[in-house]
């Protein structure tokens, strides 16, 4: 199970200057339910972690609602936990699946164990 703000991963792509691939490939993990190789899912979550990183300033000022608005180092905080937790969790297994609570997908079964749960709000 992933912190809830992997449900907005997709947010932090858009935000990011990523290719095209990585923004789809973070709106299909946030919308409906998938399996990937886990060194796919490894490598996209480092190269979104590593943008963000880089980016860390840009991003803030883009969510920032008031010059004293302190929420948005909270989110992009969030959102290097969320990816640390997605690379960990693939580390240990071959494959990863995730299933998007509150979409209607079909159930994916994944028998190498390494499932990725977010809810969707």
């Amino acid at each position: 199970m992933l912190p809830n703000w992997a449900q907005l991963l997709d947010l932090a792509a858009r935000l990011c200057p990523v290719s095209e691939e990585l923004r789809h490939w973070f709106c299909q993990l946030t919308t409906r339910a998938g399996v990937e190789d886990a060194r796919t899912v490894i490598e996209r979550c480092t190269l979104l972690r590593q943008s963000i990183q880089q980016h860390r300033e840009s991003i803030a000022t883009e969510l920032r609602r008031s010059r004293d608005d302190v929420q948005p180092s909270q989110i992009v905080g969030a959102w290097m936990y969320a990816l640390d937790t997605m690379i960990q969790e693939a580390q240990s297994s071959k494959t990863c699946s995730w299933t998007v609570e509150g979409a209607e997908d079909v159930e994916i079964d994944d028998s190498d164990g390494g499932d990725i749960t977010l809810r969707r709000v």
